[in-house]
């Protein structure tokens, strides 16, 4: 679109030049010839005048689609770069909260991976790499809900989630299916 809207003016800036070309220099061009009245001297004119109307509605179109092509854009963009914010948000408090819990620090663990769930739930959960980041924050908030005791029904939640979703994700597969496993042992259904 950025290249119609280019190619239009472009036209648009030509034609323009024709017609301020034509006002100059057609007057230098007929002083030699007698003064009479040309059966295409109206055709002329009106074609000249068309063709001027035309560069300026292809300007004024040209101008229009560039408009809204750059309004678009920088809107996706603006789009892409809050989710993209979000998303390292959320993979940076993950990993800060897989660390506290290396450590043993599950409370301050639970409490960042908490945090990293808020920002990736407001990401579209349809893009592969949005389900591949909260299998990953989900599987670890399971995890560390089983080492500390709690939550069970988020817990389990969280479990069936991962479990669900380990499929699309080999490499995850394995991990996930550990820590579902940890979670049915550690809150087996109530019935």
């Amino acid at each position: 679109m950025k290249a119609l809207s280019v190619v239009l003016s472009i036209v648009a800036i030509l034609l323009i030049g024709l017609f301020i070309g034509y006002l100059v220099w057609a007057p230098i061009w007929e002083l030699p010839q007698e003064l009479s009245f040309d059966k295409y001297d109206v055709l002329k004119d009106t074609l000249i005048i068309a063709l001027t109307f035309a560069a300026v509605a292809i300007a004024v179109l040209g101008a229009a689609v560039y408009r809204i092509v750059s309004q678009r854009l920088e809107a996706e963009t603006g789009k892409r770069i809050a989710d993209e914010s979000k998303r390292w948000i959320a993979w940076l408090a993950t990993s800060t909260g897989y660390c506290f819990s290396e450590i043993g620090n599950i409370e301050q663990a639970i409490r960042l991976t908490e945090g990293a769930h808020e920002y990736a739930q407001e990401l579209d959960e349809r893009e592969r790499k949005n389900q591949l980041l909260l299998g990953e924050i989900r599987n670890n908030l399971a995890s560390y809900f089983v080492q500390a005791k709690k939550e069970r029904d988020l817990a389990r939640g969280y479990a069936e989630y991962i479990h669900k979703k380990s499929h699309k994700f080999p490499k995850q597969r394995e991990a996930w299916e550990k820590t579902y496993n940890e979670v049915v042992e550690a809150f087996p259904d109530e019935k």
